[in-house]
């Protein structure tokens, strides 16, 4: 009986658990493949889920987004994906941080047009609702990010919850 609760209990936990975030913007990168050398395209996609991961630097992604506007070109479609990227919420433990961290590189991302760009954040983190929204409005909108990081530019739209990280 106790064995039958704890799968139960198990997968209760699953179906609730944000499994796959970090993989959510691979397709679009992945579809990029009329730019840029033939493959670039699928070597970056298949860079992008392990720069959104709990235990990577919070400044990958913005690097990554950067090769991929360096390598693929600038054109909308490519920008688009590269700041899909860039919004994309980085997974975090929830039993070993309580909040997220966010890039204090002002130096990152250096494309211009990426620039102002902040991310998504778990919905759990306390302020989410802020940050997600600020997120979305960013995607269309860039925030203004002279000399800033997006770890600044993030603080500056009103969400604080969350680890500076170079």
């Amino acid at each position: 009986m106790q064995a039958k609760t704890f799968i139960l209990v198990a997968l209760a936990s699953m179906g609730s658990a944000r499994f796959a975030q970090e993989g959510l913007v691979q397709g679009l990168i992945q579809a990029l493949d009329d730019f840029g050398a033939p493959g670039a395209a699928g070597t970056l996609a298949g860079q992008s889920p392990s720069t959104l991961l709990a235990g990577a630097s919070a400044c990958a992604k913005l690097e990554l987004a950067d090769q991929i506007v360096a390598q693929l070109g600038n054109d909308a479609q490519v920008i688009a994906a590269a700041a899909a990227l860039v919004a994309a919420e980085k997974n975090f433990n929830p039993f070993a941080q309580s909040i997220p961290t966010i890039c204090s590189d002002a130096s990152l991302p250096a494309t211009e047009a990426l620039r102002g760009i902040v991310p998504l954040v778990d919905p759990a983190v306390v302020g989410s609702d802020v940050e997600n929204a600020n997120s979305a409005t960013s995607l269309q909108s860039p925030f203004d990010a002279t000399g800033l990081s997006v770890a600044d530019v993030v603080r500056a739209q009103g969400f604080s919850n969350f680890t500076d990280q170079a």
